[in-house]
């Protein structure tokens, strides 16, 4: 009986949504040559199809699109999809990259750029870790689904971005635990056009949807120190 070889590795999927076509023809030569697989969309309605159906391992994501902007698609883009989303945009605003990250984007790379520093962004994107094997994390009435990435107190589902959830995951992982914003940035973002206000930013989000409605706050901040999580 003849051997039927090896098994072939499949490729990394790369969807891009950007609306110009010179550099949606750009990425899908270059980085097809870099080792991914690659297809793009022109507009925003068109590349939520796209990851739906495909289920891409990493997206590209411009922030100027026709009919729908990639920060208001973001959102959207994380009801079907947990692969890193990399933000490619003209726009270098604080308020802007702040928002992207906010929604759900993993890296922010401004235009022009460079292509070998985009392929080591989405291969560094690839390496990252998950949060580990299915498990539930609790504390206090907060439960933590990190399958299904679901977050509920009292039996009240919460609706969390991404980075949010990951966010609360390593606070909860280590209840008590104080976390300077240094060490944030490092779990999370890995200090890469981020700076550490944006800690401050999401912990205001995160009490808004943890602590508030509920009235027994979680999340504490330890003036000039850093944050910690405790039920009591």
């Amino acid at each position: 009986m003849a051997s039927s070889g090896p098994a072939q590795t499949r490729l990394p999927r790369l969807v891009v949504i950007d609306d110009e076509p010179a550099i949606r023809t750009l990425l899908e030569i270059e980085l097809g040559a870099a080792g991914f697989e690659v297809r793009s969309a022109a507009d925003g309605p068109a590349g939520f199809e796209l990851v739906g159906s495909w289920a891409p391992d990493i997206v590209i994501l411009d922030v100027v699109l026709p009919s729908i902007d990639g920060i208001a698609l973001l959102p959207l883009l994380r009801r079907r999809t947990q692969a890193p989303i990399v933000m490619l945009t003209a726009r270098s605003g604080t308020r802007d990259r702040v928002a992207a990250l906010e929604e759900g984007a993993d890296l922010y790379l401004g235009k022009p750029f460079e292509i070998p520093e985009l392929i080591a962004l989405l291969r560094s994107a690839l390496r990252r870790p998950t949060l580990g094997d299915p498990e539930f994390l609790t504390l206090g009435d907060l439960v933590l689904n990190l399958r299904r990435r679901t977050a509920e107190r009292e039996g009240t589902r919460i609706e969390l971005t991404r980075r949010e959830f990951d966010l609360l995951c390593v606070l909860v992982r280590e209840p008590r635990r104080v976390f300077s914003r240094e060490e944030l940035l490092a779990a999370i973002w890995s200090g890469r056009y981020v700076t550490a206000g944006v800690v401050d930013t999401f912990m205001s989000s995160l009490r808004a949807k943890i602590d508030a409605p509920f009235g027994k706050p979680l999340i504490h901040t330890l003036r000039g120190v850093g944050f910690t999580a405790r039920a009591e």
